[in-house]
């Protein structure tokens, strides 16, 4: 059926807009083939409340040690949660204009990129806003133009998914010049504080995931699964993610560590790059086979990248252990229906709730009812492994487990919870301090539940600190395969 709020952007990309859950489910099919606060919470205010709930005064839902208290907790802690239904009132401007967030994304037929919009969008949904989305492909030209077309047209939040490093001042200089708070994952240019673009106040986030555990754990696993098999000084097969994106080079960095401190017999070989996408991946594992044969194992640098190795390697009639990152639900549903293969492990996060939580902290911002202090605006997702038998993976990977503090999952549950509820079992109303107080439930921007997941400023993290994080990016971020993997590099 003609959905009329669905329309054609003028940047040459899809944008896709409507408040209805039927919206939402007619995005996820194309991918497969609020009024006015009465009584305004001030930042201060909810740092204060914030502080009750560390003594235990307000009854919060803190998830996974050492929590981002200044998300799961709030004045609305301390009332009686009620259930809410998933429709909401239209959120408005001070003029009455329908609130608007602007979401601008690269390769949209990808699993992570499209289950991070639905949170979004299902998000927005909830909360009233009129949520726009914006697939820009691999085209960092398309993106910028997308984010000045938003700001140009009255939005009042953007969020930008990777973008590369040569357009990440111009989006802050967007956002300066149009006075529209923006904010960005799966990048990050170290000694750029979100604070320091600008007057400082627009643009609000820069988050990554915590790249060492995301891809310490895939290198490991295939590794070690390699070894246990009698093949560790076998070949096996490495495709980054994409030139000029330091997270690319930090997952790179993380495998070259476990390759060269505890697995140096292995025979690594390919370091091209898999544009974060299952495509391309196929086509660089044609390469590398075309050039070293069949690999013993494979590790891409995401989850659509490892889906692509195992797809190329399956026209082969060949199955190895094979690892990504990022918690995609198609590797997830590969790893449960291969009862662990070839897909042995994954780590990453829960992407639809990331979505969701970012739009509802962009709400608070808009509303006035939060915003962050400069320690919470870099941040990390929370981080999560699944694995197909959990405690079996747990030995694979020694003592990775006890270094990396994060929740691990059966996928069998993660998909029982999770997959199988989209875009996930989570509350996204709860998850917005305006809206917990307007609609008097208990604000929780874990969303609530055994799955609930947070978002960690770094200090908070394994790093320990902003000026450990800064240091591994800024050591990372010019570096080139050939600084990794010598003559190796681009399947040398």
């Amino acid at each position: 059926m003609d959905n009329p709020r669905k329309r054609k952007s003028s940047a040459d990309g899809s944008t896709l807009t409507g408040t209805s859950s039927g919206n939402l489910e007619e995005i996820r099919k194309l991918n497969e083939n609020l009024p006015l606060l009465s009584r305004r919470v001030t930042r201060r205010q909810a740092i204060s409340s914030v502080a009750k709930a560390a003594m235990g005064v307000a009854a919060a839902a803190v998830v996974g040690g050492g929590a981002y208290a200044a998300y799961v907790a709030s004045q609305a802690a301390t009332q009686a949660s009620k259930t809410t239904t998933t429709t909401s009132s239209t959120a408005t401007t001070s003029s009455g204009e329908q609130l608007k967030f602007g979401l601008v994304s690269f390769s949209l037929s990808d699993p992570a990129p499209a289950a991070w919009r639905d949170g979004w969008v299902a998000s927005c949904n909830a909360l009233g806003v009129q949520p726009l989305v914006f697939d820009y492909g691999f085209d960092a030209s398309k993106a910028l133009e997308a984010v000045r077309n938003y700001a140009a047209s009255g939005v009042q939040a953007i969020w930008v998914q990777a973008p590369t490093n040569d357009i990440i001042p111009s989006i802050a200089q967007v956002a300066e010049e149009n006075k529209v708070y923006v904010g960005w994952i799966w990048n990050y240019l170290p000694n750029q504080e979100p604070w320091t673009y600008g007057s400082g106040k627009y643009v609000l986030f820069n988050r990554d995931v915590d790249g060492i555990f995301d891809h310490r754990v895939p290198a490991r696993a295939v590794f070690q699964y390699m070894k246990n098999e009698g093949k560790g000084n076998g070949k096996a097969f490495l495709i980054s993610g994409r030139q000029g994106q330091i997270l690319s080079n930090v997952r790179d960095y993380a495998v070259w560590y476990e390759w060269t401190k505890f697995y140096p017999d292995v025979d690594l070989r390919g370091f091209l790059y898999g544009q974060w996408s299952i495509e391309p991946a196929i086509d660089a594992t044609n390469q590398m086979v075309a050039k070293h044969g069949n690999p013993d194992g494979c590790i891409g640098a995401n989850d659509a990248i490892s889906i692509g190795m195992a797809r190329a390697l399956d026209a082969f009639n060949v199955k190895v252990p094979t690892a990504g990152s990022d918690a995609q639900i198609p590797a997830l549903k590969i790893m449960l229906e291969g009862k662990g293969f070839p897909i042995i492990v994954d780590a990453g996060f829960n992407l639809a709730y990331d979505g969701g939580a970012s739009a509802a902290m962009f709400y608070d911002v808009v509303k006035g009812s939060w915003y962050p202090k400069d320690e919470e605006r870099i941040q990390v997702c929370g981080m999560i492994g699944l694995a197909y038998d959990v405690e079996k993976t747990k030995a694979l990977l020694g003592d990775l487990v006890t270094q990396f503090p994060y929740k691990w999952f059966s996928v069998q549950d993660y998909q029982d919870q999770v997959i199988n509820k989209p875009p996930g079992p989570w509350n996204w109303k709860s998850m917005s301090i305006a809206k917990a107080e307007a609609e008097g439930i208990t604000f929780d921007r874990t969303g609530g539940g055994a799955f609930g997941s947070t978002v960690y400023p770094v200090s908070q993290t394994p790093f320990g600190s902003t000026e450990k994080f800064n240091q591994l990016y800024k050591d990372q971020q010019n570096q080139t395969p050939s600084d990794y993997w010598g003559g190796r590099a681009n399947n040398g």
